[in-house]
């Protein structure tokens, strides 16, 4: 892995944009929502290459896997957006904006970005990729159970993070698993690259959803599919851009591990975090809620029979289609 030196000369350019577009407010007109979606689109996409090098670089110097690094790092940088919007909006009393951008993020994750990530190129999970679904099913199964008596109290958000902490502590004894990777950065460029990226997936993909938001209301669409569709793909942003990314770079390590780890997480620390700030009553018969559950069961076993090629993408994406279409009835 080596970063080029036009990196090192556009990396001011970009975090300038970034900046620009984080702190310019809604767009007036359709002609600047455009611009503003597509700047937020560049700022994003290029954001996740720094953050991948640099989180593949880390792998490198701590001695760790691929996989591990995108277990870990990689699925909390990109998780950020979840956290954020789950925790202010059960701050805020409205519960199913919390719940609901979970669960349709854990879905968006292994339909789509799995899916793409398997269409642009032949996935080759790490070891660990299938005992880590099984650990995602885990708490899948496990917050399913929690919500019989009718949503998630104080407890039970106690219960996810403590699981969620667990399987992180877990994680410390991976080694390097067989991969050869060498450290080309030093510290303070790995560093660099790695505050950069972050900034730029955050900021992009906050930049996008104000686009398109934007693009939305200025076309008369109704708010409920604009809070349905944009925001709930808005905050998987940053997963969708650095799987791909990863993928188009054969870093398969990350481009799975990330989707894991999301899902991992968006349960254990999102989830559990947002029922410590607000009781979350949750129907156990919603449809978001039984899709859910069937890609946590399914992905696994995707994993272990390696249905991982562009079929298995393209049905991914055809289930991701039936998700929406069955959200919005």
């Amino acid at each position: 892995m080596r970063m080029k030196k036009l990196d090192l000369i556009y990396l001011p350019v970009f975090l300038l944009l970034a900046i620009l577009l984080y702190f310019n407010p809604f767009p007036s007109s359709f002609f600047l929502s455009v611009i503003h979606l597509l700047l937020g689109c560049f700022v994003l996409i290029k954001g996740s290459a720094y953050f991948v090098e640099s989180t593949v670089d880390m792998a490198a110097k701590l001695g760790v896997s691929e996989h591990t690094i995108g277990l870990t790092v990689v699925a909390f940088g990109t998780s950020l957006p979840e956290l954020a919007v789950s925790g202010i909006a059960s701050y805020g009393g409205h519960v199913e904006t919390a719940w609901g951008n979970v669960v349709g993020s854990n879905v968006t994750n292994i339909l789509l970005i799995l899916g793409v990530a398997m269409i642009i190129t032949s996935i080759r999970p790490s070891k660990y990729a299938f005992r880590d679904a099984l650990t995602m099913l885990a708490i899948s199964i496990i917050t399913i159970f929690l919500i019989f008596d009718g949503g998630l109290q104080f407890y039970d958000g106690i219960l996810l993070l403590s699981f969620y902490f667990i399987f992180v502590y877990m994680l410390r004894k991976r080694g390097i698993e067989g991969e050869e990777m060498v450290s080309r950065m030093s510290p303070l460029l790995t560093l660099l690259f790695f505050v950069a990226g972050m900034a730029g997936v955050a900021m992009g993909a906050d930049g996008m959803v104000r686009g398109a938001v934007s693009i939305s209301s200025l076309l008369g669409v109704k708010e409920v599919a604009i809070a349905a569709s944009i925001v709930a793909l808005g905050t998987s942003l940053p997963e969708l851009a650095t799987s791909v990314v990863a993928a188009m770079k054969k870093h398969h390590g990350i481009a799975v591990g990330n989707v894991i780890g999301s899902n991992i997480m968006n349960l254990g620390l999102v989830l559990g975090f947002s029922s410590l700030l607000h009781t979350i009553p949750i129907s156990i018969s919603s449809v978001p809620l039984l899709f859910f559950l069937l890609v946590s069961i399914a992905t696994p076993v995707i994993l272990y029979r390696k249905w991982v090629g562009k079929v298995t993408g393209s049905i991914m994406l055809l289930l991701y289609v039936l998700f929406l279409i069955f959200v919005y009835l």
